[in-house]
């Protein structure tokens, strides 16, 4: 599990290193008012990285040119955050790995206050829809490291479950990451290189995953010690205007004006375990795993309400071998949601697997 968790945080340090490019193809990022977002690049420098603004030994005067609008602040703060972040997240399993404690707690510490402010400071810009799902990418990354970072700095010394559950965020949180820095590859506003194209010759749209499996199909996956081997099945959705949880106290959920409830279901299960190793557990994906894709713009779903009128929440979690779990996820959508453009990626044992929702039976 570390090496992957490394593997995955290295090949993206390496695009960076490799591909420079791809990082300054947006401006540099200048928090207001002394934003906590300048210990990024306090790390940088600490790193032994060049000066993340370009200030050279012999040239102390440099010409900062400011962000046009929030887009393009929030496409800088991710391109000159993401490296610390990362470096931070490698610091965390090296130390972990060589069981230096208090190491450690400092790691997990700086990643979660970073992370912290840099969520602030993304939540606090006024992007457009263009850009809106960069950001949740950046949001949802940010909140894995988080989670992350509150694990390991609370709980020293580790225990191994405690350590899988904190690397298993970490993986999130560099897939998440990687894909909002994938997406900030807009080239800056008045570039002569970029041509309006006329909408008449435009292609037609294609299908945002082509090779998604459909409501029904199922998905087979090994952990990361090929030990144990598991599956997801995405069965049902539907959508409704109101739901309350079980129990003594229910609690009304409402859709809020112009939206309504999605319910998905999902089914995990624990196929067998193979080999000669004595991990018995597989570890299903959690609900903050999963990322709902419609017309150009991503959802999350809400916090697990526990058991409904409606059913059990999903919620993940570690399985026996041949257990299963299930239940739904509740995500806030337009009230005229279609599922026939709605697409939902899991990001499960290394892969992202995606289900076409068409046929699902929302209704």
């Amino acid at each position: 599990m570390v090496l992957l968790v490394a593997g995955c945080i290295g090949a993206i340090l390496l695009v960076h290193f490799l591909f420079p490019g791809a990082f300054a193809a947006v401006s540099p990022y200048h928090p207001a008012n002394g934003s906590g977002t300048d210990r990024a690049l306090e790390i940088g420098d600490l790193s032994g990285d060049a000066p993340p603004l370009g200030v050279g030994a012999e040239n102390s005067t440099v010409l900062l040119l400011e962000p046009m609008n929030d887009d393009e602040r929030l496409e800088a703060l991710i391109a000159s955050t993401s490296v610390p972040l990362l470096e931070l997240s490698v610091g965390q399993i090296y130390s972990a790995h060589i069981r230096d404690d208090a190491a450690l707690r400092d790691r997990a510490a700086d990643i979660r206050s970073l992370a912290g402010s840099l969520r602030s400071d993304a939540l606090a810009l006024e992007v457009s829809p263009e850009v809106t799902s960069v950001r949740s990418d950046f949001i949802a990354a940010l909140d894995e490291f988080i989670a992350a970072g509150t694990l390991l700095e609370r709980s020293v010394p580790l225990n191994r479950s405690v350590l899988d559950e904190a690397l298993g965020h970490q993986i999130l949180g560099a897939e998440h990451l990687s894909d909002a820095l994938l997406d900030c590859k807009s080239p800056p506003a008045g570039s002569p290189d970029t041509e309006p194209v006329p909408m008449n010759l435009m292609a037609k749209p294609v299908p945002a995953f082509p090779d998604a499996l459909q409501i029904g199909e199922r998905f087979c996956y090994d952990d990361a010690s090929g030990a144990n081997s598991g599956s997801l099945i995405v069965s049902q959705v539907r959508t409704l205007q109101s739901f309350h949880t079980a129990g003594l106290k229910p609690e009304k959920y409402a859709a809020k004006p112009g939206e309504s409830f999605l319910l998905v279901t999902i089914k995990a299960t624990h196929l067998g375990h193979k080999g000669d190793g004595t991990n018995y557990r597989l570890q299903s994906p959690r609900e903050n795993a999963f990322t709902l894709h419609y017309l150009g713009e991503t959802y999350r779903p809400i916090a697990s309400p526990g058991p409904t009128n409606q059913g059990g929440s999903y919620s993940g979690g570690a399985l026996g071998r041949h257990e299963s779990i299930s239940g739904y996820l509740f995500f806030e959508v337009p009230e005229d949601f279609d599922p026939s453009h709605a697409y939902l990626e899991a990001s499960v044992g290394g892969s992202r697997p995606v289900w076409h929702l068409a046929g699902g039976g929302a209704a």
